[in-house]
């Protein structure tokens, strides 16, 4: 990453904690932070320079002794092409063909070995076939004369060349490693990250305001069987005026809904309970029929109850669908009554 880039992030990042209310002791520490990270990448950019001279370094040098040992052996090996009926001009192609065999080798390794990958067996053959070569043309007549200065003179160029190149490979190898490890040891945001205080929103209280939950309302028809002996709330203890509140309320709204029953006396005394009906229960159709018949019959709310095996609330509800479909409810006796005067 440029300086220049590096800078305007981090003059980006100064105009922030200012706006987000950062005081003087935060800045001093962001820049201190932010002085130790240009260290820390000046280090690791000396890291990577000095393994990339190296590698450079040692580039040059094989080069060097590559073509010393080629001008050291390009006589030797004319001297024993000549003794061996090798005319000239042939016989100073020989040198420079397996020379120039062993370098195309060694500048291959140096390309591929810095990316950390192998050229396949061939490679290691063509380096060991080219080297082979060279110390054998190199000191065959001293092998044949059995002079061992000769052998020792003859033999340190070409075995050198080849050493060197077996090990610069290796070394290349190295030189990426080290290279890699500190581009990996670089940081992406050269800023330290300060935390800052949170600007939370304004809460609107209107918003936040929990709704008023609605009080599900119980189904005799679809709801579970649920016995009427067994209260399903907690709330107040009925009173002979909230009921009479109740009623009064009903009848201003229409008589829409379960007609309210009451379940005390004048003197606050609570009523006989219930039927519980749970058990013996008629369908839907034969309970809306009882109560029909009882509606004509002129029974009233409690008497219909049991014979429809369905709670007061819900009789009472129904009494007052029928009343308000087929006018007021008859007394009782006045069907029987209507029946014998036709």
């Amino acid at each position: 990453m440029s300086k220049k880039l590096i800078t305007a992030r981090r003059e980006v990042e100064r105009l922030r904690m200012e706006a987000a209310g950062s005081g003087g002791t935060d800045l001093k520490i962001w820049e201190a932070g932010n002085r130790v990270s240009d260290l820390e990448r000046d280090q690791r950019e000396s890291a990577v320079r000095t393994a990339r001279r190296a590698a450079l370094l040692m580039d040059a040098v094989l080069l060097v002794v590559a073509t010393l040992t080629m001008g050291f052996s390009l006589g030797n090996i004319h001297q024993f092409a000549l003794g061996h009926e090798v005319s000239d001009p042939i016989a100073w192609f020989l040198a420079p063909a397996v020379d120039l065999a062993l370098v195309a080798a060694l500048v291959g390794d140096a390309v591929l070995s810095r990316w950390q990958l192998d050229a396949g067996p061939w490679a290691t053959r063509l380096r060991w076939y080219t080297g082979g070569a060279t110390l054998v043309l190199n000191t065959w007549q001293a092998w044949a004369s059995l002079d061992p200065a000769a052998i020792l003179l003859h033999t340190v160029p070409p075995v050198l060349l080849f050493v060197l190149a077996e090990a610069a490979s290796p070394y290349r190898v190295q030189f990426a490693e080290t290279v890699r490890l500190a581009s990996e040891a670089a940081v992406t945001v050269d800023t330290v990250p300060v935390s800052t205080p949170d600007t939370a929103p304004p809460v609107d209280q209107a918003d936040t305001a929990t709704e008023p939950e609605v009080p599900e309302v119980y189904d005799q028809e679809t709801d579970p069987a649920v016995s009427t002996m067994t209260p399903q709330v907690n709330e107040p203890a009925p009173t002979w005026e909230s009921e009479s509140r109740k009623a009064v309320d009903w009848v201003f709204n229409g008589g829409e809904g379960p007609m309210p029953t009451r379940t005390v006396d004048a003197t606050n005394k609570p009523l006989p309970a219930e039927v519980d009906t749970t058990g013996d229960r008629l369908d839907a159709t034969a309970a809306r029929a009882a109560i029909e018949a009882a509606w004509e019959a002129g029974l009233s709310i409690r008497e219909a109850a049991p014979r429809a095996t369905r709670s007061a609330s819900y009789v009472g509800g129904v009494y007052a669908q029928l009343t308000k479909a087929r006018g007021p409810q008859p007394s009782k006796g006045q069907t029987a009554i209507d029946v014998e005067a036709a």
